[in-house]
């Protein structure tokens, strides 16, 4: 899918997700702290939406990027082929992510792989409610994972179990792209890192 049509997909997603939840623009962005004009351009996509900005919108809207990346209007399905997998690029740190699970796979899990740039750093906004658990594993690269003010350094085959409560910035402060699987279960507990 190219740029244009996905963020008219994700437009029209959002704000489907926004009109579901009974809220105006005002509302959304007094939540999420994105302004109304911002919101309002994204929606129309007239704006291609940041990983940073998304992430805002997602937990003021209690859905997860996927649910708005994979466009998860599909039913149900077991098998996904590499090729009709959804990819999103962020247009400000160049991060991309693709949706390797099946839309809505029964099992609740969804996994995503994630490339990200030498030098890039995505920063994510707290989940206020209908908090999720989260695995990384690390497949190729170095990255520092920040959980608050705590730093963790993850290197291939690292696997770390962490949650959505808290602010999480990723970033690869290395000259090598990174690449890593993000697991999440929906409906798991959560605890400290």
């Amino acid at each position: 899918m190219d740029q244009q049509k996905l963020d008219r997909a994700i437009g029209r997603r959002l704000k489907t997700l926004r009109t579901q939840a009974g809220m105006t623009l005002n509302e959304l962005a007094g939540r999420s702290g994105v302004s109304r004009a911002m919101i309002g351009r994204v929606e129309r996509a007239q704006s291609s939406a940041t990983a940073a900005l998304l992430g805002r919108l997602c937990a003021a809207l209690d859905v997860s990027l996927s649910d708005v990346v994979a466009l998860a209007e599909k039913p149900p399905e077991r098998l996904v082929r590499f090729a009709d997998q959804p990819h999103w690029r962020d247009p400000e740190s160049g991060y991309r992510r693709r949706h390797a699970s099946p839309t809505d796979a029964a099992s609740g899990i969804e996994i995503i792989v994630v490339d990200l740039p030498a030098g890039a750093r995505v920063p994510y906004s707290p989940w206020g409610r209908n908090a999720f658990t989260q695995q990384l594993l690390m497949l190729e690269g170095v990255i520092a994972v920040h959980i608050d003010a705590k730093a963790v350094r993850l290197r291939e085959g690292d696997c770390l179990d962490f949650d959505v409560m808290r602010a999480v910035i990723f970033e690869n402060e290395t000259k090598q792209d990174a690449r890593y699987i993000i697991i999440t279960r929906r409906g798991a507990s959560y605890g400290k890192m």
